[in-house]
């Protein structure tokens, strides 16, 4: 709470700042409601290049969702999203982070320092972790999905992409909303708004929402149940405007997550040490081929603790009618308590437990303007990061524990990590009209980052420090210089005396865009754009017997090349957009394998010298009069390994030249129609059907087929009756409608096993207005 006070005193001393500085009267322009990327019939204002723009006006490939499509499409999370854009995958890793991945650029890993990819914003507000995204979709006017690098305008790690979510705001008048759903497995979500003036100049939105039930896993070897939801999502937000030229917005949130962590579906025994696998633990037999069906440690919790709380403010000032200085600040802390079973069986062969926490501090200003026929943006950014992260390891059955007979050496392992993370950036962007029609680009960001660690793997039961020991004298012919006692640091060091691992990551890049961009009279455009892209590096949170464990993956970059159109057709009924892309990618970061001393292959991250992505995206979007409208859109990708030697997610080591790039389909295709029709003068009806193909993919390199993760086809349907003034409507409605069995991730150990997707759903949801 003390820090919470401190970023709201230092809001307001830089509001106070820009509120003491002259100024004319200006109103920022309001941003209309959001759909679908290419709707054609209502001029779509989005914010994807820091200042109000049609949607069909901004060169680049963008897809936006408006609050009210989000809620009828069921989307209450940024995982969710793949739903409806194409391109865009998400991935569970194997302790429950979230994994997002467009076009091909992710970044898979479970460390709660791990720098995503794809950078994850609300209002513009960073959300550096992936870790921290789960309650960025309550109560919204739109998202904005942004492809390919985005290094001048968000800097934050996006080579893949960025998704902005953009809340829904107080307004002058009172108003007040509600949605209530339930549905199979006794699931109910239950969210709401209140918003209005306080004062003439004063205006507040307060937001909840929660989720709770839904228990849908079955444990196939015993009687037992898993997957209840309990969450609750909370915002205040305050918009203080005392005059046309100042208005300050303030941003106040908070979730917690108690929910039960979904459990894997053994798919084979793969155990490192043929010779020391259980017998009790080979006889489990693999998971049935239905989404229910799972596997789990009977005495291991299978639960999350999670909490997090954020405070934002914005201010906003014109200097002139054409010039505006805008501060953000904010502040967060994330805190994390969860458990895992990383084996699918009901034994312990890899059980996880892993506590961590998070405090951010970011603080941005800019100013943005026009001159003349130039439109321009100067900026500057810090943050400043902590993560503390440990996870201990029960692994009284894994097929390793025993290396020297006699003498345990996995029973229950721990590794900690510590990281502080501080990122300073400069930036600029410029939009020149060189004719009516013709406009150039052009971007450029300096970036410096540097990561301090601290880590090291311990003794957590008191019994693994006895091998260590042992080990230590073996390799240097001597008793360890300080010896290994109960709860202990077991890394090895150069010199195989155990030691806490320090290091310190320091690195700086320059990212930068340009493009021009042709604008026809019937407001269809063409554009050609190309963009560098950086993602910093990072230290891993993993056991490492071994100093070379924690050794950082460095910094990797991304060249894009993109050309494409947005054309309107018919009567603009019709909006038809295209693109193609190429992306020179250098040392992608990746969560690989390297062969450890003294537990034989260990998880580390890596660089992959070189890769390329190349394809092509499309969306169709028809809006007929008559209450009907319908869309496609799909994005066909090619992602390939052109330089890279090493092991895979198999253990298998060769030279990946060729290979396939992990969790990338080829083919993403995503289909709507939707038909309106008045019932009477005071009720209408609607009927929906929606529907998502990915085809196969992988989670490693050389498309092994144990780890594969099959071709999908998801189909929703929904129902409803509304009033024609939009205040009372009641929506049925059904998801994965034919139980499609499918996955979105697969990992092997000792055991190799996959996160099934959900079964079929189906409920109601009533929504009313005020």
């Amino acid at each position: 709470m003390r820090k919470m006070f401190r970023i709201l005193i230092c809001g307001a001393s830089l509001t106070a700042v820009i509120a003491a500085a002259h100024a004319q009267d200006s109103s920022p322009p309001a941003a209309a409601s959001a759909q679908a990327d290419g709707a054609a019939t209502s001029d779509i204002i989005v914010t994807a290049q820091r200042r109000a723009q049609s949607l069909n006006s901004v060169p680049m490939s963008i897809s936006a969702i408006g609050g009210d499509e989000l809620l009828s499409r069921g989307v209450s999370s940024t995982a969710d999203l793949a739903k409806l854009v194409p391109g865009l995958t998400f991935t569970q890793s194997q302790v429950s982070t979230p994994v997002y991945t467009i076009r091909g650029v992710g970044f898979y890993d479970s460390t709660l320092s791990a720098s995503p990819a794809v950078s994850v914003y609300v209002d513009e507000v960073p959300l550096p972790f992936a870790i921290l995204t789960e309650g960025a979709a309550l109560d919204l006017a739109r998202v904005e999905v942004l492809k390919g690098p985005q290094g001048t305008l968000y800097g934050q790690n996006a080579t893949g992409g960025a998704i902005n979510y953009i809340s829904a705001k107080p307004g002058k008048t009172f108003e007040a909303g509600a949605d209530a759903s339930y549905g199979r497995f006794n699931a109910f979500e239950l969210s709401g708004f209140a918003s209005g003036p306080l004062t003439d100049t004063l205006g507040v939105r307060v937001s909840l929402k929660t989720e709770q039930g839904g228990t849908w896993q079955r444990n196939y070897t015993r009687s037992d149940t898993l997957g209840k939801a309990d969450r609750l999502t909370g915002r205040v937000m305050l918009v203080w405007q005392p005059s046309s030229t100042f208005k300050v917005t303030g941003n106040f949130n908070a979730w917690y997550d108690k929910s039960d962590i979904q459990a894997p579906q053994l798919l084979a025994h793969t155990p490192y040490k043929p010779s020391g696998a259980y017998a009790q633990v080979l006889a489990v037999p693999p998971a049935p081929e239905t989404a229910r069906a799972a596997n789990w440690s009977a005495n291991w919790p299978m639960r999350r603790d999670d909490s997090f709380y954020q405070g934002s403010v914005r201010a906003d000032l014109d200097l002139s009618p054409d010039v505006t200085l805008t501060s953000i600040s904010s502040l967060l802390r994330f805190k994390t308590d969860s458990y895992q079973d990383l084996d699918a069986t009901q034994f312990a062969v890899l059980d996880s437990y892993t506590p961590g926490k998070i405090n951010s501090f970011f603080q941005e200003l800019r100013l943005t303007g026009k001159t003349g026929p130039a439109r321009w943006i100067v900026g500057a950014n810090y943050s400043h990061d902590k993560v503390n992260e440990s996870q201990v390891l029960n692994t009284d059955f894994n097929s390793i524990n025993q290396i020297i007979p006699g003498l345990p050496i996995l029973l229950k392992s721990g590794s900690t990590t510590r990281q502080t993370i501080k990122t300073y950036a400069g930036y600029a962007n410029l939009e020149y009209d060189l004719t009516s029609k013709l406009t150039a680009q052009g971007g450029i960001r300096y970036t410096k980052n540097v990561r301090d660690f601290s880590g090291c793997s311990y003794d957590a039961d008191g019994t693994t420090y006895l091998s260590f020991n042992v080990l230590t004298t073996l390799f240097t012919g001597a008793p360890p210089t300080t010896p290994i006692g109960p709860g202990s640091c077991l890394t090895l060091n150069a010199a195989f005396q155990p030691a806490n691992v320090t290091g310190r990551l320091s690195q700086d890049n320059i990212s930068w865009r340009g493009g021009l961009t042709y604008t026809f009279d019937n407001r269809a455009i063409v554009y050609a754009n190309v963009s560098r892209g950086w993602k910093a590096g990072g230290y891993p949170t993993l056991p490492a017997s071994s100093y070379t464990g924690f050794l950082p993956a460095t910094q990797e970059s991304l060249i894009a090349y993109e050309a494409g159109f947005k054309l309107p057709l018919a009567e603009r009924t019709v909006q038809l957009n295209a693109a193609a892309f190429y992306y020179d990618y250098r040392n992608k970061q990746v969560r690989g394998r390297v062969l450890d001393p003294i537990f034989g292959l260990l998880e580390k991250l890596i660089n992959v010298p070189k890769s390329e992505v190349y394809g092509a995206e499309w969306s169709l979007n028809w809006t007929p009069p008559g209450g009907f409208s319908a869309n496609l859109a799909g994005t066909w990708v090619k992602g390939r390994i052109k330089e890279f030697s090493g092991y895979n997610g198999t253990g298998a080591f060769a030279d990946y030249a060729g290979s396939k790039m992990p969790f990338t389909p080829e083919w993403q295709v995503n289909g709507d129609v939707q038909y309106k029709w008045p019932l009477n003068d005071r009720w209408s009806a609607l009927v929906g059907a929606s529907a998502n193909y990915n085809s196969a993919t992988n989670s490693t390199f050389g498309d092994p087929a144990i780890l594969r993760i099959n071709a999908r086809t998801l189909v929703d349907l929904r129902a409803g009756v509304e009033t024609e003034d939009g205040k009372l409507r009641v929506q049925l409605w059904g998801r994965n409608v034919f139980n499609e069995y499918y996955w979105n991730t697969t990992f092997q150990a000792d055991t190799a096993w996959r996160m099934a997707g959900r079964p079929a759903t189906y409920g109601v949801t009533v929504g009313w207005r005020y």
